[in-house]
Parts: structure tokens; C-alpha cells; sequence
């Protein structure tokens, strides 16, 4: 019983943190969209909501490297493997960093071709060709963030992760203000605030990886190509959600456009910013619970394994519950 009830608190302190992570996340677009909409225009919140779809794929890369490597790095832990594990996070960052570097120089060399192919029309495409060019040059920055919150996770550590996230937040909000209401930056400035908040994230969690207090690091490798095989297929399912997200924004803007126009736009970044913020409690849930499940899963403890499911079930079964609850009495008094 006092197993089973151990196993419940951890399953709350990391969902918990994570759910709260992943709300903060959520507030690095939804704060660019605000501080742009005060200080530089609605057509230029529509352009940051234009962008969300590439910041989406962004996320959907990390999260996939992020679920399937902390899944089996969690699994490695749980058989006592540190060297395999360690050996694993450092291709997973090496990996992360090409694939950044990529993404970067592509959307730097076709800016225009993407901010149209988003959806940006004449009002709103130099919004959103300098939004992207300012967040571009960060593309490894975003990735491995994210990637390194879930590691830092999996390593022991979600209030770390909860307080790194808090004070990126807190860094892109003050970078906001400065950059585009007394350096007159715009929405470049914007997108550049958001970049290097998500640089002073990385450095921190770079430099608990690096330190003597965590259980996994960095390490000389060589690029095993066949673990992808057992990697891809974990964290694909997340990836995709995070993923299909940013194609609903995509879709959604697209027809907007198409029926209403920019100014219906306008009205529609707002409540995606909503969208969103529902979506990552119910993504929290899974992801916070996944590391236990992956330890308990390498230590062979099935009985484990089958109550985390259960407190998860239960948990997004409440979450659904107040969310249609708060629905349906906002409709009433519409």
C-alpha cells in the first residue's frame, strides 16, 4: 500500500510539472502575440499566429527525439546500463544540432516561399517574413530546449525543469517589452527575444548535464544507426501530435483567410492561443508520466506499470470533465 501510494505522488510531481511546463511553453507565442499586437499591430499578431505551425514543427521534432530517447534512456536506468544511456543523450543532442543547423540555413535561404506557403498575404507577409528570419537562427535553440526539458525530467529532476522554463518565460516577456516598445525592434525583435530565451534554457540545462548531480551526460560516441529503429517508433506518436496541431492552425488559418479574410484571422489567433493551452495539459499528462513508466518497464514491475496507466486515465478523464464543464458554461453565457 505505502508502494502503491509512493508511486501515485511521483506520478502527480512529474505530470504536474510537466503540465505546467508545457503551459509555460505555451506562453512564448500567445506573449509575442500580445506585446507585437500593443506595440506593433493586429495585422502583426497575425502574423506571429501565421508562424506557429513552424515553431509546431519544430516541437514535433524535438518531441519525438525527446519521448523516444528518455524513454529508453529511462529503460537503460532501470537495468543499471548508465554507459549505453550516456551514449545515447549525446547522439540525440548531436543529432538535434544537425538537424537544427538544417532547418536554419533552409528557412533563411527561402523565407518569402514560406511565410507565403503559411499563408501570409500582402498585408501581413513582411510581418511574417522578419517574424521568421528572427526565429530561424534559433531552430537548435528551440529543439533542444524542449528535448533537454523532457530529459531533465526523465533524469529526477521536474522542478528543475519547471523553474528553467519559468525563467525563460519570465526572460522572453522582459525581452519583449525592451525590443519592440525602446529598441523599436518590431516583430523581429519579438522573435528574437523568444530565440534567445530559449538559448538561456539550453545553457541551463547544459550545465546540469554537465555537472557532477545527474545521472546521465554527455560522452565521446560513435553514431549508432540502428537504435533509431527502436527510437523513431517511441516517440513518433507525440511527435505527430504535436505535430497535427500545428497542421490544424495551418488548416484552420488557410480557410479563414480564404472565407473571411485577415481580419477574421485576427479574431482566430486568439483562439488558437486557447487551443493550444488545453492541448498540452491533456500532452502533460502522458509525457510526465512516461519516464516512470519506462523505469518501471526496465525493471520488469508490470503491477507498476499497469497503476501509472490507470492514474493516467483517470487523471485525463477529470481534465476532460472541467474543460467540456468550463465549455458549456462559457456557451451559456454567450
Amino acid at each position: 500500500m505505502q508502494k502503491k501510494q509512493s508511486l501515485l505522488k511521483q506520478f502527480f510531481h512529474f505530470s504536474a510539472a510537466t503540465v505546467a511546463s508545457l503551459m509555460v511553453f505555451s506562453l512564448y507565442s500567445i506573449v509575442d502575440g500580445l506585446f507585437v499586437a500593443r506595440g506593433v499591430g493586429e495585422y502583426a499578431m497575425t502574423a506571429v499566429n501565421l508562424s506557429v505551425p513552424f515553431v509546431n514543427l519544430l516541437f514535433s521534432i524535438a518531441v519525438i527525439f525527446a519521448v523516444g530517447t528518455s524513454t529508453i534512456i529511462a529503460y537503460l536506468l532501470g537495468q543499471k546500463n548508465a554507459q549505453s544511456a550516456n551514449k545515447l543523450f549525446s547522439q540525440n543532442l548531436a543529432t538535434l544540432v544537425v538537424i537544427g543547423v538544417t532547418i536554419s540555413v533552409l528557412v533563411l535561404a527561402f523565407t518569402e516561399p514560406l511565410a507565403r506557403l503559411l499563408g501570409a498575404e500582402e498585408v501581413t507577409l513582411e510581418y511574417t517574413i522578419h517574424y521568421l528570419q528572427g526565429l530561424a537562427p534559433f531552430a537548435v535553440c528551440f529543439m533542444i530546449s524542449y528535448n533537454l526539458e523532457v530529459l531533465v525530467k526523465t533524469d529526477g529532476r521536474p522542478r528543475l525543469a519547471l523553474v528553467t522554463v519559468c525563467v525563460g518565460c519570465v526572460t522572453n516577456c522582459v525581452l519583449d517589452y525592451l525590443a519592440i516598445f525602446h529598441w523599436g525592434l518590431g516583430i523581429w525583435g519579438a522573435a528574437a527575444a523568444t530565440g534567445l530565451s530559449q538559448l538561456l534554457t539550453c545553457i541551463i540545462y547544459l550545465t546540469h548535464f554537465l555537472g557532477k548531480h545527474t545521472t546521465f551526460h554527455p560522452v565521446r560516441f560513435r553514431m549508432d544507426w540502428k537504435i533509431y529503429r527502436r527510437l523513431l517508433p517511441i516517440g513518433i506518436s507525440d511527435g505527430l501530435t504535436e505535430l497535427c496541431n500545428g497542421l490544424m492552425i495551418f488548416l484552420f488559418n488557410h480557410t479563414i483567410l480564404r472565407c473571411i479574410g485577415t481580419d477574421g484571422l485576427v479574431a482566430y489567433t486568439i483562439i488558437a492561443y486557447a487551443n493550444t493551452l488545453v492541448i498540452n495539459i491533456t500532452m502533460g499528462v502522458s509525457q510526465g508520466s512516461q519516464p516512470l513508466i519506462s523505469f518501471q518497464n526496465g525493471r520488469g514491475d508490470g503491477t507498476a506499470i499497469g497503476n501509472l496507466l490507470r492514474y493516467g486515465l483517470r487523471t485525463m478523464c477529470g481534465i476532460a470533465a472541467v474543460c467540456f464543464t468550463v465549455l458549456f458554461l462559457s456557451l451559456i453565457h454567450i
